[in-house]
């Protein structure tokens, strides 16, 4: 007999089936982001309209209001004052203002998770970001292509970190659907092929963090998974650090062997060979330089920092540049030109001190409660927005990827989870 799980997927009043709609759509495409519409994915004009119906939500009071809107207000502040720094290459005031706009698009898509999550259908979110995952992952490795149609652009060959990005994102809430749709068994298949999908980009960071979150997920659907990690993590902690040392390798290598064939990237990360040994591997070497330019510009600009997306515009001294003999070959400007490949470097240079601290206590409180939830083993099929959030603040590390709708939409969502759901 098949065994479904039953949801409670909204508390009260649903939101008007129009909206609902279009929120669908709005998912399927923040899962895909494949149509492009005058240099703005859809979900930007999407989201315009659902806006339009419900009218000016943000004015009503919600947990966390002043924190988000006081992070709005560092990123208007310092992006205005951005103009005045000594950026040549800077694009000019109507980028200024572009960036800031989709800033505020961002601040108001997580405002309307915290304030619509009791009227939003869970279950349909979590189904239409499954197909949108499904048609991401086809599009990744089945049909890639780029189309240019006038205003329009389609896309389905997105880069490798920013498809992962994704992935660690929507996969976890996914499960929510398929919780629903499918028995346990069947569902152990899915998160099979999630992994293997996971492991065959040759992704490392972000496909061990995927890894972790099917973990998790695992841990909640299934009472023995739940079980191995009360009891893991500890030892995996222990491990992390064993790691270190040369005595841990022969087993590093036998794990390496076996994931090989799927991701020879992983693969050399376990062995620390090739491009797996840090010390030069040009993809590390280069976030590290990129950091320390973050914190060359947080010496000029401590308080407010360079303004929004103006990273790559800056041209710093990296004074640090010739310690990296590997990059040598590469000139300094083409450096400058480059992204913070580190979201929380990013935060800090961009919007500085301030701004950084506001950014952080976003994180805080969804995460403090995630980890209450696992420590007090009350994981429950609701938390996988909590998850997500786990998994993106990790790759966070690796990727500059807080520029874009998805993060700002989990952020949302958890904050609503943690404040609102009582369990």
């Amino acid at each position: 007999m098949t065994e479904h799980l039953e949801l409670n997927t909204s508390n009260g009043a649903t939101l008007p089936r129009g909206v609902q709609k279009l929120l669908n759509w709005f998912l399927f495409f923040l899962a895909f982001p494949s149509l492009i519409v005058v240099d703005n994915s859809v979900t930007f004009y999407i989201f315009i309209v659902i806006v339009y119906k419900v009218g000016i939500y943000w004015v009503r009071p919600f947990k966390g209001k002043i924190l988000f809107f006081s992070f709005l207000f560092v990123v208007v502040a310092s992006t205005f004052l951005g103009l005045f720094h000594d950026m040549e290459r800077h694009p000019g005031f109507f980028y200024t203002i572009q960036i800031i706009v989709q800033y505020t698009y961002w601040i108001l898509l997580a405002a309307f998770m915290i304030i619509f999550r009791g009227r939003i259908d869970l279950l349909q979110l979590s189904k239409w970001l499954f197909f949108g995952t499904i048609a991401s992952i086809v599009g990744f490795y089945l049909v890639p292509f780029k189309l240019d149609l006038a205003v329009v652009t389609i896309i389905t060959n997105s880069t490798r970190n920013s498809f992962i990005f994704s992935l660690l994102c929507t996969i976890p809430l996914s499960f929510l659907y398929l919780r629903y749709k499918y028995t346990k068994i069947k569902i152990f298949y899915f998160i099979l092929f999630f992994g293997v999908t996971v492991l065959f980009t040759n992704g490392r960071s972000g496909a061990v963090i995927i890894l972790v979150q099917l973990f998790l997920i695992a841990s909640i659907i299934y009472p023995v998974f739940r079980r191995i990690m009360n009891i893991s993590i500890l030892p995996l902690v222990f491990m992390f650090f064993l790691i270190q040392s040369d005595g841990m390798q022969v087993y590093l290598n036998g794990i390496a062997s076996q994931v090989e064939s799927i991701n020879p990237r992983f693969a050399n990360l376990l062995r620390a060979e090739g491009d797996g040994d840090l010390t030069i591997d040009k993809s590390w070497l280069i976030r590290k330089l990129m950091i320390d330019k973050g914190f060359e510009i947080i010496e000029q600009y401590p308080f407010l920092g360079i303004g929004a997306n103006n990273f790559k515009y800056f041209d710093s001294e990296l004074a640090t540049y010739e310690g990296y003999e590997r990059l040598g070959y590469l000139s300094t400007s083409l450096f400058n030109s480059r992204s913070a490949h580190n979201s929380y470097v990013q935060i800090l240079a961009e919007f500085g001190i301030i701004g950084f601290i506001f950014f952080i206590l976003i994180l805080l409180q969804p995460i403090l409660f995630l980890f209450r939830k696992i420590f007090t083993n009350k994981l429950s099929i609701y938390d996988l927005p909590l998850i997500s959030l786990i998994g993106l603040c990790l790759h966070f590390y690796a990727i500059a990827s807080i520029t874009g709708a998805i993060p700002w939409f989990i952020f949302g969502l958890c904050w609503s989870i943690s404040n609102k759901i009582k369990r």
